[in-house]
């Protein structure tokens, strides 16, 4: 099973603007394909990004997963959060954590 946590954002940015700047406030490169990029953590957790498609209006979804636990996915996701809203000043509206 895999824990996931998700940060809610409203901000009109690329998929690859997100990454770059998730990349940079954690320290980690961007991974894996073109078509499924994720930025790897230090625990095994990882951090992927869902955006709007065909024209739709943000929110954009910031998903933390960790195979560990829902508290570690959610700890994971908390201090993404804080450091995204310091780098970018993005509206980050709520964190909602579930299981996969």
């Amino acid at each position: 099973m895999r824990y996931q946590a998700t940060i809610i954002v409203v901000a009109a940015v690329t998929k690859p603007e997100a990454l770059s700047a998730i990349s940079q406030v954690v320290g980690r490169p961007v991974q894996g394909s073109a078509a499924h990029p994720f930025v790897a953590l230090p625990d095994g957790g990882r951090v992927t990004v869902e955006v709007p498609k065909f024209g739709e209006a943000p929110p954009l979804a910031i998903d933390v997963t960790d195979p560990r636990s829902d508290s570690d996915a959610r700890a994971a996701a908390e201090t993404l959060l804080v450091s995204l809203g310091g780098a970018t000043g993005w509206a980050i509206h709520h964190l909602q954590a579930s299981a996969e």
